[in-house]
């Protein structure tokens, strides 16, 4: 019987050691704790491995990917936005042609009509200069006097270079009213890149009659030829017949090509050629046949 008594005693001591723990809320890892001790009773338990470490995406250099940590920046590495508004290109200002032309103005060239062929010497120019300096002189009052920033005389060309459009014009009109100044003078201003460059020719005539002979029948039978615009750079006669190198208009030159460059004459026709190698001596090139 003592023995008895004695288990009881060491059950209720045990029970009464065991209320103010139940009490108590057990913590999450406790819970663990005992859930893993419960299977290892049970012989449910399975130890679990450590999770992998996952892939840096740190490159060799230490600089991080897309998923990396950005670099820290001071607010000074970026200026405020407006300062960076405030801020404009050096270029910024759009350069007009009235400020280019104030520059280098626009080259003009008084010329003969039948330039190259026609060149204007020393006297005619002086002739055309004194005129141009007392129209710029009888100038409207109130209105702004022509303009210009350079002149020069050189192989057979005027060169005037006007500071602005309006004055380009002004020097166009006033030379086409200026007049005969001399005997065949027959002037015209172009811009400097629009110099004409006049169709060479070479033609074989078996007639001996004077070059103004030759140049009448020509028009008269083939009228689409402006012969009066014709200019002999070369004349050579034989016992039947001569040979002309000529520099003709443009539109004679587009009419002998639509006629494969043969034309009318008397009771045949004749054949041109063109000259494609104009750097030759006028002397050789009546000479080709």
């Amino acid at each position: 019987m003592p023995s008895v008594a004695s288990s009881d005693e060491e059950r209720l001591a045990a029970g009464i050691s065991t209320i103010g723990l139940q009490t108590k809320r057990l913590s999450g890892v406790q819970q663990k704790r005992l859930t893993q001790e419960r299977k290892m009773r049970e012989g449910t338990w399975m130890e679990k491995k450590p999770p992998g470490k996952a892939p840096s995406t740190q490159s060799k250099d230490g600089a991080g990917g897309s998923g990396g940590v950005k670099r820290p920046h001071s607010d000074s590495s970026t200026p405020p936005l407006e300062k960076t508004a405030s801020k404009q290109p050096r270029n910024a200002q759009v350069q007009t042609r009235t400020y280019k032309e104030a520059v280098v103005g626009i080259k003009m060239a008084i010329i003969h009509r039948r330039h190259p062929d026609v060149k204007l010497d020393q006297t005619q120019v002086d002739m055309i200069q004194a005129k141009l300096l007392i129209a710029v002189d009888v100038n409207p009052q109130g209105k702004t006097p022509p303009q210009f920033l350079y002149s020069k005389f050189a192989l057979g060309i005027f060169w005037i270079t006007c500071a602005n459009e309006s004055f380009k014009a002004w020097l166009m009109q006033t030379v086409s009213g200026l007049g005969e100044l001399w005997e065949g003078a027959e002037l015209t201003v172009v811009d400097s890149k629009d110099l004409p460059k006049r169709p060479r020719v070479i033609v074989r005539i078996p007639d001996t009659s004077e070059v103004a002979t030759v140049m009448t029948h020509l028009r008269i039978q083939n009228p689409e030829l402006n012969t009066t615009d014709w200019s002999v750079m070369s004349h050579k006669v034989t016992e039947k017949e001569q040979t002309l190198a000529l520099s003709i208009d443009p539109n004679s030159f587009k009419a002998l090509t639509g006629s494969n460059f043969k034309a009318f004459w008397g009771l045949e026709r004749v054949i041109f050629r063109t000259l494609k190698d104009e750097k030759r001596k006028p002397q050789d090139e009546s000479t080709a046949s």
